[in-house]
């Protein structure tokens, strides 16, 4: 499977238009709605969207201007902690992605 840059690769349900971009719930696999307050679990949830796909790619097929990666750590025996790190190549401009070659 190649790399696909539109966000509906990420988040299916996802409707954009010139005025945004909206989001479903469902398209946030790990979205609690009872904990929908929390800018964490907003965040976190984006995240892992974004970055299980990508991870699921082969070597070959993954994007050139963006890397993802995404561990695990134990912090204690009831707490993980799940580390993401997001690397983009930027137009020297540095407000936009550089396009794929």
């Amino acid at each position: 499977m190649a790399y696909e840059p539109h966000p509906s690769a990420y988040f299916p349900n996802c409707v954009v238009s010139s005025t945004g971009i909206f989001l479903p719930y469902d398209d946030l696999e790990s979205y609690n709605i009872e904990t929908s307050g929390d800018i964490r679990q907003l965040a976190y949830s984006f995240m892992d969207a974004v970055a299980t796909p990508y991870l699921e790619l082969g070597i070959n097929d993954r994007p050139d201007q963006i890397t993802i990666s995404r561990s695990w750590q134990a912090v204690s025996d009831t707490t993980l902690k799940k580390i993401y790190t997001y690397s983009f190549n930027l137009a020297f401009s540095g407000v936009s992605v550089t396009p794929e070659s």
